[in-house]
């Protein structure tokens, strides 16, 4: 099998067991993704500069922050420099609910990190590294 298309079965692999992780806490994993993104972040962060980090258009992200809002797990802030765009923060029961999620995530990324003996996780770490390096120089 091809390189890349060994990296891309990984990749889904990897989700699939993220989906796992993340269904026995009401979570799906773009929720713990913003979870995530909000836990350093006590002033909350702006809905573009998540929808950034999460790599998606921002239009995708406001459904997602509504239902997340609508469940208790964020809250909008007024935002004092452009009331145009609205800042999101974690709730009380939000960061609760990602402190036990994040548990069970820690937990299975140290079993993954136990089945490669330490030089082979560097050897691979560097190996991905140049990959995406290569990847990002190619032109489109």
């Amino acid at each position: 099998m091809h390189i890349a298309l060994q990296i891309f079965h990984t990749a889904q692999c990897l989700e699939q067991a993220a989906r796992r992780t993340f269904a026995p806490h009401g979570l799906t994993l773009a929720q713990f993704n913003v979870l995530n993104l909000l836990s350093d972040q006590p002033r909350g962060l702006c809905a573009k500069d998540l929808a950034g980090a999460l790599i998606v258009d921002p239009s995708n992200i406001t459904g997602l922050l509504r239902r997340m809002a609508r469940d208790g797990l964020v809250r909008n802030l007024p935002n004092t420099t452009d009331r145009r765009q609205r800042i999101v923060a974690l709730t009380p029961a939000g960061r609760r609910k990602w402190r036990k999620a994040q548990g069970s995530y820690e937990a299975n990324l140290r079993e993954l990190a136990a089945a490669l003996p330490p030089g082979e996780a560097e050897a691979v770490g560097t190996v991905l590294d140049r990959l995406r390096e290569k990847a990002a120089a190619m032109p489109m």
